[in-house]
């Protein structure tokens, strides 16, 4: 594993610098959408330590209709239920939480978990943290790098602010349009 330019030397735990609304934030080794991403599909997830198992089902069943292979499909479900955890350990008030799989750039699809804490901030990971805070780092490995966060508002009516951690999913396969 190499170090990206971006990430090195970045082991505290300072935080990002907060964002507006709408306003993209960078993270080390991360594109970020230029908008809020549209289209595609969203589930409403439960609240409760459940939400990350309801997430990897929902997911894993929506990459096998759209054809993405079983090890991209394994891959993609580790980092879901990472995020799903994350809105639930760190977000728990701020549910309902989203889930989101819509059409990235050209061969790749985008997941998203969304939570209403918008003025949270990414931490920066660092070994000596203990058992927790692992979890971005497994996100930006399996990625490949193409992950962020965006602060946009819910899908769900009431639409209501907030921010949606993303990664992008390889695989030509764009993801069926239907009700979540």
């Amino acid at each position: 594993m190499t170090t990206s330019p971006e990430t090195a030397g970045l082991a505290g735990h300072a935080p990002y610098p907060p964002a507006s609304l709408g306003e993209a934030v960078p993270l080390p080794a991360a594109p970020v959408p230029a908008a809020p991403p549209s289209g595609g599909l969203t589930w409403t997830l439960p609240a409760g330590p459940a939400c990350a198992g309801h997430a990897r089902s929902a997911l894993a069943a929506a990459l096998a209709e759209a054809g993405v292979p079983r090890a991209a499909v394994a891959d993609a479900q580790l980092m879901v239920s990472e995020l799903a955890t994350n809105a639930h350990q760190h977000a728990p008030d701020h549910g309902p939480h989203e889930l989101w799989l819509y059409a990235g750039p050209p061969g790749e699809l985008r997941c998203a978990v969304f939570d209403r804490h918008a003025a949270a901030r990414l931490p920066v990971y660092s070994w000596t943290s203990g058992d927790y805070g692992r979890g971005l780092s497994i996100v930006r490995e399996l990625s490949d790098g193409r992950w962020g966060m965006l602060r946009t508002h819910s899908r769900r009516t009431p639409r209501v602010p907030g921010k949606a951690v993303w990664f992008a999913v390889p695989g030509e396969a764009r993801p069926p349009e239907r009700p979540g």
